[in-house]
């Protein structure tokens, strides 16, 4: 009966790959069209509508009729509701999205995240459709299928991308790394494709390569690249480049042809999963046959040896063939338990020959992993009901132990005593492979292979089962790979992705055997060390793992520096229970990052007293947008030799009814790493734009602001349409806004920074190099920049002129900035002394306590009418 309840789960789960097949076509079909529509858009946006448009239009059409071919499939088959939720949810974001494109409202970055993310959610519903597969073959096909896929998502976005480039004629050194990075994802692919597919599938794509359009595809990246060149050198002159309509329609005659590589690979499967259904329909039925004929012939064999005579031919010939031919191993034995007859599956099954078989006791299978009580248990059942069917372990004649499901059925004469037995054995050796893999699946990270926070959480608990019976002690420590967010958006998820199966490896080899490492979420890992609780003990282990993240990680020819910091609880001085110690270990990798990453620490009680404070800041802090507890104060900056206001830096101010003030100091880096920033960012930049405007339309006057922009901020792909949006709502000229950005920021990604402040230029907005000093710039990068003021930091002013070191670092500052053809403002300006000793250095705008505090507008505005601050004369 077991074997029958599995043959209807093979059915039911090969009727599912095939209903999901059909599905995944029509998934695909609408990523085709998306992804289509995602490079028609780009190139519309960067050409100011230029080109594409009728383009554009009639593919929206086809778009929307894949989608509802897609809808109307999904309904009739009636899949899961969630699938329904997330295609209609996709679905919503559509119109919207198309209206602000048709209206050039935002950026084509913006557009290309806003499409990207629809089909990366397509793509998520498409995965579902695979990994039910238990047969191999259909199981590689699938991988093959899904690594094609994905490298045509990344033809799409190099489409997309090159048609801006040709439209807006930007080849700037941050739009080359995205597309370096885009053509290095797709080899990545493709490779996993080449590895996985079958001979048809891969000459068909090589015969894709030979198409006269990857040639002139090629041809036209080779001048793009050339152009980026020119362009970084300064080089003014121009070069003959074709049109972005050109390089689509040669990128899409590619696209296309992958299209239809992409649905011949889905046709394969597909008909593979139908293959699987019709096989997995006569199994059931030949199965079901099998076992209802198998043990009524097996009585009708016995019964023959019982009476020594002879039935009729045909009932013996029936009984001899199923017996001979049954999938599932038979023996009978005698009222003894001798064996007196076996089938050629259990010849097969078992291992051994006939004639080692005859005449012994079924104990010959014995595994030895049941005890006396479990067969004890198993013939008090056969006594009592006359059989017993379960799952047990066997040995074949080599040794190998195996899993099988047994039915023993006892065979009675007229007389009621029990004459023989038989026993019916299913090998489960397949079936717990595949369940071992399934949970393996379930248990352990798919990228790393490490455990996952579900089998972590069961290790941590057992070893505390352990050391609570043995008054034993262990330590975990929290493991935090420092700014993978960075390499991700700067370099890509596949670059990001080698990052943690490359951190995940040395971890492992830095630990011992018997330490249990697990990737909990994201660039998270843990460690538990077992009998190692003495902090020098534990401090051994973290410089250990400290030291391997020393060396760069070389990925695909790009060397990536990736630092580590780590937080270390020990049981049970840190906490009694596994939700305690984690916590603990989570408070003290907080502090360590908190203290500049890189490091290690041991948690502490007051760690849990500021950590209870900083949750207790970062609830109140996601409400105090929404209660207006926020401010924004004005400090002056003013001219070094007439004195007179030049502009005004816009600081934020945060007032709880419950804590008070709070200091910019507290909660500024729980905004940043709660990603609240971003909200409260944009309204800062909101109301100092608000505010600039009031002065200009009461008092007639232009006063620049300067805001602070944060690391979240500044790397988002939407910033200059974010930006945009502000100026327009408020209506404040560009040329009066001024976003500061820190030193340690640009140098995160110099490549990628020249290019947005390039683009914040092109707006009109200024942009200013805040904490100049306290980092670590490359002048080579440095002279790059296209910035307009330099801003010394109030380190290096504090001490002014008294402090030779400072002196001769505060003059080298003004020189390089004055250099490089940009204003030099210095920071924290509080006495006469340092006033006059920057001013004879050749500094052209102080800011500090000395020409005012900062403060609200208000009191700026009543400082401004009576004269006590005069603006500069434009």
């Amino acid at each position: 009966m077991r074997s029958l309840v599995e043959r209807i789960d093979q059915l039911n789960d090969a009727s599912l790959d095939r209903k999901w097949m059909g599905a995944s076509s029509a998934i695909g079909l609408l990523i085709h069209e998306l992804q289509r529509e995602r490079g028609l858009s780009s190139g519309f946006i960067a050409s100011n509508g230029e080109h594409f448009a009728d383009q554009l239009g009639a593919q929206q059409k086809q778009t929307d009729a894949s989608l509802a071919s897609l809808t109307s499939i999904v309904r009739e088959q009636a899949l899961d509701k969630t699938v329904r939720q997330r295609l209609d949810a996709g679905a919503l974001q559509l119109p919207k999205l198309r209206l602000r494109v048709r209206q050039l409202e935002i950026s084509r970055d913006y557009t290309v995240d806003r499409y990207t993310g629809i089909i990366d959610t397509l793509f998520d519903l498409q995965l579902s459709t695979f990994g039910n597969a238990s047969e191999p073959s259909i199981f590689r096909k699938q991988m093959a299928f899904i690594a094609f896929a994905q490298a045509k998502e990344m033809s799409g976005q190099e489409r997309a991308l090159l048609s801006a480039m040709l439209s807006d004629r930007n080849f700037s050194a941050g739009r080359m790394v995205m597309l370096n990075s885009i053509k290095a994802a797709e080899a990545a692919r493709l490779a996993n494709f080449v590895r996985l597919a079958d001979q048809d599938a891969l000459a068909a794509y090589q015969n894709i390569l030979k198409q006269a359009y990857i040639k002139d595809a090629e041809r036209i990246r080779q001048k793009v690249q050339a152009a980026a060149w020119r362009e970084a050198l300064g080089d003014e002159g121009t070069a003959v480049l074709p049109s972005p309509d050109a390089w689509f329609a040669l990128a899409s005659a590619k696209i296309d042809a992958m299209k239809q590589l992409e649905d011949a690979l889905n046709a394969s499967v597909n008909a593979d999963a139908q293959q699987m259904e019709g096989r997995a329909q006569q199994e059931l039925l030949i199965s079901g046959f099998l076992a209802l004929l198998s043990f009524a012939l097996a009585g009708i064999l016995i019964h023959q040896i019982q009476r020594g005579g002879r039935v009729a031919e045909h009932q013996l010939n029936l009984a001899e063939a199923v017996f001979s031919n049954s999938v599932e191993s038979i023996l009978v034995t005698d009222a003894d338990l001798r064996i007196i007859e076996v089938n050629p599956a259990f010849l097969r099954i078992s291992g051994y020959t006939r004639d080692e078989i005859i005449g012994q006791h079924p104990r010959i299978l014995k595994s030895g992993r049941h005890d006396a009580a479990f067969f004890e248990k198993v013939w008090n059942e056969v006594n009592a009901s006359g059989t017993w069917v379960g799952e047990v372990w066997n040995r074949r004649k080599n040794g190998e132990i195996y899993p099988a499901l047994l039915s023993i059925a006892a065979v009675t004469g007229s007389d009621g005593v029990v004459s023989n037995y038989t026993g019916m054995i299913f090998d489960l050796s397949r079936h717990k492979t595949v369940e071992a893999l399934l949970n393996q699946l379930r248990t352990f990270d798919g990228l790393t292979a490490l455990p996952n926070r579900e089998s972590w959480l069961s290790a941590l608990e057992q070893m505390l089962v352990n050391a609570q019976r043995s008054s034993s002690r262990f330590s975990i420590l929290a493991v935090d790979l420092d700014r993978l967010k960075v390499i991700n958006d700067s370099l890509g998820y596949a670059v990001g992705d080698l990052v943690l199966i490359e951190a995940a490896e040395r971890i492992k080899n830095t630990l011992r055997k018997y330490d249990i490492v697990a990737r909990l979420v994201g660039n998270r890992f843990a460690v538990l060390l077992n009998e190692i609780a003495e902090p020098q003990d534990i401090g051994s282990v973290c410089e250990k793992l400290l030291t391997a993240f020393a060396r760069p990680f070389e990925l695909d020819g790009i060397n990536v520096h990736v630092t580590a910091s780590i937080g270390a609880a020990i049981y049970p001085t840190d906490g009694s229970d596994s939700n305690t110690l984690m916590m603990a270990a989570e408070s003290a990798l907080y502090s360590a990052k908190a203290d500049g990453r890189n490091l290690y620490k041991y948690y502490s009680r007051e760690m849990n007293e500021m950590g209870s404070l900083l949750f207790k800041l970062e609830r109140m802090l996601r409400f105090a947008l929404e209660r207006n507890e926020f401010s924004v104060v004005y400090q002056p900056q003013v001219n070094a030799q007439s004195g007179c206001l030049v502009g005004v830096e816009a600081l934020l101010r945060w007032n709880n009814p419950e804590l008070g003030n709070v200091s910019p100091v507290q909660f500024i880096p729980i905004a940043e790493e709660t990603g609240l920033i971003v909200a409260i960012g944009e309204w800062i930049m909101r109301a100092a734009c608000q505010q600039v405007c009031q002065w200009q339309r009461e008092l007639g006057i232009e006063i620049p602001v300067a805001v602070n922009l944060s690391a979240r901020q500044f790397r988002r792909n939407d910033l200059l349409a974010s930006v945009q949006t502000v100026l327009d709502e408020t209506g404040l000229p560009s040329r009066l806004l001024e976003l500061e950005i820190t030193e340690g920021l640009l140098m995160t990604d110099p490549i990628g920074a020249i290019a947005i402040m390039q683009g914040l230029n092109a707006m009109g907005i200024k942009t200013a190099l805040d904490d100049f000093g306290t980092g670590y710039s490359s002048l080579a990068y440095l002279k790059t920049f296209p910035l307009n003021r330099l801003k010394i930091d109030r380190a290096f002013v504090r001490d002014l002129p008294n402090n030779r070191s400072d002196c001769a670092i505060t003059n080298t500052i003004i020189a390089l900035g004055l250099n490089l053809n940009m204003q030099v403002l210095a920071e924290g300006v509080e006495t006469e002394a340092q006033r006059e000793f920057l001013t004879n250095s050749g500094c052209q705008v102080f800011q500090g306590y000395l020409f005012g505090k900062p403060m609200p507008g208000e009191e700026l505005t009543l400082r401004l009418t009576s004269g006590e601050l005069v603006v500069a004369a434009v």
